[in-house]
């Protein structure tokens, strides 16, 4: 592999909730908006485009929009549960290390690391 690493990033609103939420953030566990910011990475083998970046970004929308979020309802899935998800697809699609940023909001969020 070379030292170059491609990246694709969108957005997607969606609405989700935290169950177990108590306390001062007890409102988590209703049902609330964020618009989702997402970012996936990965290493490529060479510098022309080896993996094209249009396919990537498509390919990452369509899982987490269709797959993941039905009607941008993502339930009770987390920002790590939803980075994994999309993390685990992609890695086994490309065969080859995915990282996956997901914030909601662009505010707070988590990375995933997923090999396939």
């Amino acid at each position: 592999m070379s030292d170059a690493t491609i990246f694709v990033r969108f957005t997607f609103a969606g609405f989700h909730r935290w169950a177990g939420a108590s306390g001062a953030r007890a409102y988590l566990a209703d049902r609330h908006r964020h618009l989702f910011h997402v970012e996936v990475r990965m290493q490529v083998a060479h510098d022309d485009r080896e993996v094209e970046f249009h396919d990537l970004l498509e390919r990452a929308r369509t899982i987490f929009a269709d797959d993941l979020g039905t009607n941008g309802n993502f339930g009770s899935h987390s920002c790590e549960m939803l980075g994994r998800e999309l993390g685990d697809r992609l890695a086994k699609q490309y065969r080859r290390p995915v990282t996956v940023i997901v914030s909601e909001d662009g505010e707070c969020g988590a990375q995933v690391e997923v090999a396939p």
